[in-house]
This record gives C-alpha cells, structure tokens and sequence, in this order.
C-alpha cells in the first residue's frame, strides 16, 4: 500500500458525489435523516469533519440527544472517515462500534472529527469525537472497519441450502 495524503481517483468521485447531494444514500442513512451533503466540511486523507446543527428533533429530553441516533450518526461519520483512506476498488465493513457518550449532547453546532488512527491491508481503525460549540468533549467514537475488494462487499450471497 503506497504512502499518500490525498484521496484515490474512486474516493475524489465519491465525495464529489456525496457532497454534492448527487450521492445515492442507502436506506439505513436516509432514514436516519443524516445529511452529508449538508453537514460534511472537511474531508481528506484519513480525516472527516461534520458540523452537525443539533435543532433538538433528536433529543429524549431537552438539550439530551437520545444515544441510538448518537451512535448511527457517528458510525455514518467513522465510515466516511475509513472510506477517505481507501485505494481503487477497496471498500469497507464496519466490525466494531464503540459509542461513549461523556456528558449528555446538547443542542447547537456540534462539530465531529474523524480519524484514522491505523491502517493496515485487510482492517482499519478509526475514531471520531464530538464537541459542543463551547469546546467542550461529548462523546468519543472507536470503530474497527474490515477492508475488502468492493467486488467481494457487493456480490450477492449465497442462498441458503436445507
């Protein structure tokens, strides 16, 4: 695997797409109501920011986001961060979330950055923290990512035999 900072050929057209709104969401991401086109500011090699405007249609309580939406909208943030280090023709599955919620999410701009913290041929690791618009630290993501041939994550499966 070549050492480099910039985005593949594949990973340039895929941001373009995503942050152009052109992008396909799959149903798990358009139902959630996460919007990449809107709230990605940052990407590059290995490194995503989002600024999330937390209107409070998400919380449990006032100022209190409910923790489900907090781990679907940092596992859509770690992914996009792992898709940023792949080559041509790689793709990705998440392995392992890990969701810890430090002090309740309030309502405001919420930035998240992700990294990548390493990546090897077949897996990757990647964290994201949230912070409020007082720079305070909410919430802190760790996420394994198992990388494969795209052609391998998007043949069919097998049907199953009795």
């Amino acid at each position: 695997m070549p050492d480099r900072t910039a985005l593949s050929l594949q990973q340039e057209q895929f941001f373009r797409a995503l942050r152009s709104g052109d992008w396909q969401k799959p149903p798990g991401i358009e139902n959630l109501g996460i919007k990449p086109e809107k709230w990605l500011k940052q990407v590059h090699y290995g490194y995503t920011l989002y600024e999330w405007p937390n209107d409070g249609s998400r919380d449990i309580s006032p100022d209190r986001v409910f923790g489900g939406w907090i781990a679907g909208l940092s596992d859509h943030i770690v992914s996009m961060t792992m898709a940023s280090a792949l080559e041509n023709d790689e793709w990705f599955t998440t392995t392992e979330l890990q969701t810890r919620i430090l002090r309740p999410v309030p309502n405001g701009l919420i930035r998240i950055e992700g990294r990548m913290v390493s990546r090897g041929r077949t897996t990757g690791f990647v964290e994201a923290d949230w912070h409020d618009d007082r720079g305070r630290h909410l919430v802190r993501i760790s996420a394994a990512k198992a990388i494969r041939s795209r052609a391998e994550l998007e043949a069919p499966s097998e049907p199953k035999t009795a």
